[in-house]
């Protein structure tokens, strides 16, 4: 009988301590402690996120308490590597994340560019230059339901890719302001 009365206290000390537990990450030589409730670990990579490598970054969820279709994920990964991969392409990140001054994109109009499947949300463009692109969305298969999006933001010598649904875009601010603030609470 003794023994189950320690052993009780010690399963509920480890299940507090479980639930408190954060998750190191580290990048670009930096260190963030993310909670494990934030956290999606290298195994439970969604399907549509290409396989975890430790030096490409990690990802978290920015809403936890949401049901998993209301969820925004945040990828966080290292912008030296992604803007090396990108140079020389015509990828969306080199007129925004790599470009020499990424451009302002807070308080501007957004402009949606759509085929009907793919589109994208386009910040103005410069005097003969192309528009950068602030998001890329594409439809869900029913067309019933707003779109999957990403933005892909700079955020010093890191980059933040949000995934959220096409009728966010209005907040894509917030959701940036509450990752980044994140990014910095858990940094270490």
């Amino acid at each position: 009988m003794k023994r189950r009365i320690t052993t009780v206290p010690l399963f509920i000390v480890t299940l507090l301590g479980a639930c408190s537990a954060s998750v190191e990450r580290r990048l670009e030589g930096r260190v963030f402690e993310v909670p494990t409730v934030n956290d999606i670990s290298d195994t439970d990579t969604p399907f549509f996120l290409p396989a975890s490598d430790a030096k490409d970054g990690f990802s978290f969820y920015l809403n936890p308490e949401a049901g998993l279709p209301e969820r925004n994920l945040v990828a966080v990964a290292s912008k030296k590597r992604m803007c090396a991969r990108a140079a020389g392409t015509e990828a969306r990140v080199n007129l925004t994340v790599c470009a020499a001054g990424p451009p302002s994109w807070r308080s501007r109009p957004l402009r949606k560019v759509s085929d009907g499947v793919f589109w994208t949300y386009d910040l103005p463009a410069e005097a003969g230059q192309r528009a950068p692109s602030l998001a890329g969305c594409s439809a869900m298969d029913d067309g019933a339901r707003p779109g999957l999006c990403t933005a892909v933001m700079p955020y010093g010598d890191l980059v933040l890719t949000i995934h959220f649904r096409d009728n966010q875009v209005g907040s894509l601010g917030a959701m940036y302001d509450q990752s980044t603030a994140s990014l910095r609470r858990w940094e270490r």
